[in-house]
């Protein structure tokens, strides 16, 4: 285990035991063994630490829902539910629902950023959904219908842990994919629309590319075969995070990604994917420059 992940791996602990809060900067350094400079080595602050362990819960919960429709059918309701488990799941077995509270209040620009871009990733993956499963006719409530559901469903989240309930977190989520199915219904009836979803371009966003090369590089990251080769796949994760990537500094690490694997051809095809999707993006970053 490198130095970043013990420091990871100590901080979800600490994070989940005693609190985000009452959890020191000192407390994370003393229990994992790293020295301060090392720390701040990685991470800037606390933020930048919830920063990447939500970044990385979200890939983890990307990767298990993709896993679901490769061999399954995109309208299928028992999927689509599947799906949405599959995020609470995570939520609950990580603990990670106080640490996305927190980073709202967080005065920290990168963390609201992104918190920002992800709850709308969220809305918009989950109305295009509701589009494939349950038919066309509720495109234009989509939306609607999405910020019902994950609105309600949080409050509910909160107001359990607020009250120290023992209600299962899957009971919770149950209850709302039911009331979810009997909004639709009474979608279908009313004319009545708040938010028209529009379905955006399938060109691809950098805020897409930048999923898709964490998607990539989260299906090695247990399959690593030297230092070298965790250093610069770090690199990669790290310019991910900044708001100005240098794309054509991740075209000649991803390019020493390609020289450097050794190992099965699917970890081989991988980097050489994920060197295509760099390189588009540098020369895309190159021809706006010139």
């Amino acid at each position: 285990m490198t130095k970043r992940e013990q420091i990871i791996e100590v901080a979800k602990s600490l994070f989940r035991t005693i609190g985000y809060h009452h959890t020191s900067v000192q407390d994370i350094l003393e229990k994992s063994g790293v020295s301060k400079g090392t720390f701040y080595n990685h991470f800037s602050s606390k933020s930048q630490l919830i920063l990447y362990i939500i970044q990385e819960v979200d890939v983890k919960i990307e990767e298990q829902q993709n896993q679901l429709l490769i061999d399954g059918d995109i309208h299928s309701k028992h999927i689509f539910h599947n799906q949405l488990r599959v995020k609470h799941t995570i939520y609950s077995s990580e603990k990670i629902l106080e640490l996305y509270t927190i980073s709202m209040a967080e005065n920290d620009e990168k963390l609201r950023q992104y918190m920002e871009e992800s709850h709308y990733k969220e809305l918009n993956w989950l109305a295009k959904r509701l589009i494939e499963v349950y038919g066309s006719e509720i495109e234009e409530n989509a939306m609607d219908l999405a910020t019902h559901f994950t609105g309600g469903l949080g409050y509910q989240f909160r107001y359990c842990n607020q009250m120290n309930l023992d209600t299962k977190s899957s009971d919770i989520l149950d209850y709302n994919i039911l009331r979810l199915e009997q909004n639709i219904e009474i979608t279908k009836k009313n004319n009545q629309i708040l938010f028209p979803f529009i379905i955006e371009s399938q060109d691809e966003t950098p805020e897409t590319v930048v999923l898709n090369i964490k998607n990539l590089l989260g299906e090695v990251k247990n399959d690593i075969d030297s230092n070298n080769e965790r250093e610069l796949i770090d690199f990669i994760f790290e310019e991910c995070q900044s708001s100005r990537i240098r794309w054509n500094i991740c075209e000649g690490v991803s390019r020493q990604l390609t020289i450097l694997t050794n190992s099965s051809s699917k970890k081989e095809q991988i980097y050489k994917n994920l060197l295509e999707m760099v390189r588009k993006q540098a020369r895309k970053n190159n021809s706006k420059l010139n």
